[in-house]
């Protein structure tokens, strides 16, 4: 299985780190005006990506990465800075938005991780 490339300073993100978790719920109403909620899918994670100041080798390395993974639609492990977990099923949800940083001909992307059903 594969990983989400490092920086090269060996980090996994930068900050500001952008985490969010999610899931379905369904709520049912009944006649007297309560309400029941339930959890219809699984909660999962989902982090925003945003790198910025990247050489053109980490740059490469991130955006050929993505394309493989957004092409096969295989999933990869990513590491969460924040508590150090590995999730196995991650995929990329957005196609990576890189962005050039003017008068320092340095390279940002951007783009969303998500925790895959496993």
């Amino acid at each position: 299985m594969s990983t989400l490339p490092l920086l090269s300073t060996g980090a996994v993100q930068q900050y500001p780190y952008v985490c969010a978790i999610a899931g379905l719920t369904r709520t049912f109403q009944f006649a007297d005006g309560t309400e029941q909620r339930y959890l219809m899918t699984p909660q999962r994670k989902t982090w925003s990506v945003n790198l910025r100041l990247l050489e053109d080798t980490e740059r490469d390395a991130f955006l050929e990465f993505a394309q493989n993974a957004l092409r096969d639609q295989t999933a990869f492990a990513y590491t969460d800075p924040q508590d150090g977990m590995v999730y196995p099923t991650c995929r990329i949800a957005i196609t990576p938005v890189t962005d050039r940083i003017d008068g320092v001909a340095r390279t940002g992307i951007q783009f969303l991780i998500a925790e895959a059903p496993q």
